[in-house]
């Protein structure tokens, strides 16, 4: 090892250098497998020889170094008589038993077979095949069982060992102590096992050779940790099962990978009804959905509960399922007493195997309500580069702690994260206040800068610097900015609530205020109100009057979208009360504006329009051209309902000509809907399809769903009433998918039964 520490120091090369340049090249070379090459005696594996060589000093033949390795291998190793061993060893059976139940899993089994099959005798590879997947999630009953099912395709034997990656133990089982008894297992004496690792390995290689075997391998730490483990012959076939991803064995020998996921509901309830019994699963039917539900998939979760319903045989369930609910005593619920049948246990061991920076991003990731969250977001979190936490969050996959289920979004367990937001209040302080600040203000700049993007003629809301260390994401369009808040709502409310409970105020109007856009365009009124709700009460607690005007502006808007009139118009008064204290001209003009849509959506038309006039004067001496467009065509709109066509077709054309000159394309859409609202009323049939299809054309460009659902309700009855059946038809059958995406499952019933009427 001389030679080769002095080939290191000659390169000066660092150990992460080495591993990048070694990557560069294609080659795996870890830093850790470097420092154990040049510390340990033992000769190296020749793939790591080579890459380390080549690493080190490209100029060089690592050819030579190689042969040199090969010789001293050769002087080491024991003579060994293989062939009389293999006639006298007696045939390996070392499966453990099969799972007592196994449930499901029947797609995962067909996968295996694909994956490893029948050894074939032509090909020049070991069959290798690697299950992963979080701690308790079944990888040791899937192999068991799959090994049991297919005993008889190895005819010589099977191995097995537990090599203790990820357990109790402080450290994973030693590869010697394996290669030990795999070498007696096949009938070598134990005075005859040779003492370095590279000797037991070839030796081990040479006594499976041409044999149709099974090695089973469970629970293994890393890649490093079961190469030395591989037969070298295309007759054997290896099953590993880790919580580790192990893409050095897929890159270096081309093992294919499964990683299990939670078990379906429907198999959940199987198995815990199936452990539980016909009788007492039928007889406690809802505690039994609720147990169900409460394990999340997890098998080891369904087991443990099982066992301790078993201990009680003759009473209910409710009491577990009490415990069950209840998150903050959830995990005590799910343990037998004993380290291995224990959920807190098994998930630290995945802990353990972290490095310190990755631990600490699953620990914040616990810190806030969220399973699932995006790259950008755990960078801000972790107050770090998008690289480095794209990094940190590899890692974290690669121990089955997180899933990346989507490209860029990544996904905990429930009860992964349940035990995350555990350890998290555990180990609550300063540095984890900061970083939930800097995940609130990923959210509302990136919203913010989103919400500009669809309606940039908008007042902008004027927001505070974002905290050290967080990064907003970088959106390029509108088009970007509708699908980020498509994906990052729900991140979007949680973190207006994680604010409320910081009491960190002007953060919780402000979310609300940056989701208007979105909301209207996708008509997500009961998601208005509720942000609403939330957002008028941080506002009452110091923000200015015209922010307090603004908040029951918006959650009376929201009251009168849900058919709650009454409350709608209360707070109406209250933000006109607000805006007149405040002199905010243009917060005033913008109440008396809502003030008439809300008095459309009662049927006042008579006394929309008078508000819509109202807030249009305030416009004009404001000369907010496009706050001017909206209420022409509320004008517009009103009147045509009220059949005043000329000076609803004057109204909305002033509207369309502004909106189309200052590039506001909902606006536009809105004003070709009151058009065509208009051509129908006048006889202008055709005029009125016309404008209704450049309606539809805009809504759907700009991904204003509502709009698109108003259209279309429009367009069908146009369709209707000129005999064109199967064009009103397709019409509402569109509009029927939107409202239902939309949650307006009433409208939609009614929107079917107008179907159901069509004479096709």
């Amino acid at each position: 090892m001389t030679l080769l520490g002095r080939l290191k120091e000659d390169s000066g090369y660092t150990y992460r250098q080495l591993e990048q340049r070694a990557a560069r090249r294609g080659d795996v070379l870890a830093r850790s497998t470097i420092a154990d090459m040049l510390r340990r005696d033992s000769l190296p594996r020749a793939d790591t020889l080579i890459a380390f060589v080549r690493a080190c000093a490209p100029a060089q033949d690592a050819r030579t170094w190689l042969a040199a390795r090969n010789r001293l291998a050769a002087a080491t190793t024991p003579t060994f008589d293989t062939g009389s061993a293999n006639a006298a060893a007696p045939v390996p059976r070392q499966l453990p038993a099969p799972p007592a139940l196994f449930i499901g899993r029947a797609d995962e089994l067909r996968l295996l077979d694909a994956a490893v099959g029948q050894p074939d005798p032509l090909s020049r590879t070991v069959l290798i095949s690697a299950v992963g997947g979080a701690g308790g999630i079944g990888k040791t009953s899937l192999v068991l069982q799959w090994a049991h099912m297919h005993a008889d395709q190895f005819p010589d034997g099977q191995l097995y060992a537990d090599l203790r990656g990820f357990g109790p133990e402080p450290t994973p089982l030693p590869v010697a102590v394996t290669l030990r008894g795999f070498l007696q297992a096949l009938g070598v004496p134990p005075a005859s096992v040779p003492h370095p690792v590279d000797a037991q390995s070839a030796l081990f290689r040479s006594l499976v050779a041409r044999r149709r075997m099974l090695v089973l391998l469970d629970n293994v730490r890393d890649t490093d940790h079961v190469i030395p483990l591989l037969p070298g012959t295309p007759t054997c076939t290896v099953l590993i099962t880790s919580r580790h991803r192990l893409r050095g064995l897929t890159v270096t020998h081309g093992a294919r990978t499964l990683t299990l996921d939670r078990l379906s509901e429907t198999e959940a309830r199987e198995l815990l009804a199936t452990r539980l019994g016909p009788a007492r699963a039928l007889q406690h039917r809802s505690a039994l959905d609720a147990l169900v539900r409460h394990c999340g998939g997890l098998p080891l979760a369904l087991a443990i509960v099982a066992a301790r319903a078993a201990t009680h045989p003759d009473h209910p369930l409710d009491g577990l399922v009490r415990e069950l609910r209840d998150t903050t005593v959830r995990l005590d619920a799910l343990t037998t007493g004993e380290l291995r049948a224990d959920l807190r246990a098994v998930f630290s061991w995945s802990w353990r195997a972290l490095t310190p920076q990755a631990g600490k991003v699953v620990d914040l990731l616990g810190l806030v309500p969220v399973v699932d969250i995006s790259l950008p977001a755990v960078a801000s979190l972790a107050g770090t580069s998008t690289p480095r936490a794209q990094e940190l969050l590899r890692e974290l996959e690669d121990t089955a702690l997180v899933r990346q289920h989507a490209p860029g979004r990544f996904r905990m367990h429930d009860l992964v994260h349940l035990y995350s937001a555990q350890r998290g209040r555990n180990q609550q302080g300063g540095e984890d206040r900061e970083a939930v600040r800097r995940l609130v203000d990923f959210y509302l700049h990136t919203a913010c800068a989103a919400d500009r993007l669809l309606d940039p003629r908008r007042h902008p809301l004027i927001l505070g610097e974002p905290a050290p260390g967080c990064t907003p994401a970088v959106l390029t369009d509108a088009s970007v900015a509708m699908s980020w808040f498509d994906a990052e709502q729900e991140r979007v409310l949680e973190s207006q609530r994680l604010a409320m409970q910081r009491l960190w105020f002007p953060q919780v109007w402000q979310l609300a205020r940056t989701l208007v856009t979105f909301h209207a365009r996708r008509r997500q009124a009961v998601e208005q109100l509720a942000v609403w709700r939330m957002g008028l009460a941080a506002a009452e607690q110091g923000a200015s009057i015209s922010a307090r005007a603004m908040a029951h502006r918006y959650l009376g808007q929201a009251h009168s979208q849900n058919g709650e009139q009454e409350e709608g118009l209360r707070h109406l008064r209250l933000a006109v009360d607000r805006a007149h204290e405040a002199g905010d001209a243009a917060e005033l003009a913008r109440c008396h504006y809502a003030l008439g849509v809300a008095a459309d959506h009662a049927g006042d038309l008579r006394q929309a329009l008078l508000h819509s006039r109202e807030a249009l004067a305030e416009f004009q001496d404001l000369a907010d051209t496009v706050e001017i467009a909206r209420a022409l065509n509320a004008v517009g709109w009103e009147c045509a309902q009220l059949e005043r066509y000329e000076e609803a077709q004057d109204s909305c054309t002033r509207a369309l000509t502004l909106f189309r000159q200052h590039g506001h394309p909902d606006g536009e859409a809105d004003t070709l809907h009151s058009l065509g609202l208009i051509a129908h009323g006048t006889g202008q049939q055709h005029s009125a399809l016309a404008y209704y299809r450049q309606a539809l054309a805009v809504y759907h460009e700009v991904g204003n769903t509502r709009g698109e659902a108003d259209c279309l309700n429009s367009l069908g009855g146009l369709h209707e009433s000129l005999g064109q059946y199967r064009e009103a038809h397709d019409s509402w059958q569109r509009l029927v998918v939107l409202l239902r995406v939309q949650g307006r499952a009433a409208e939609a019933l009614q929107v079917v039964q107008r179907l159901d009427l069509l004479p096709l």
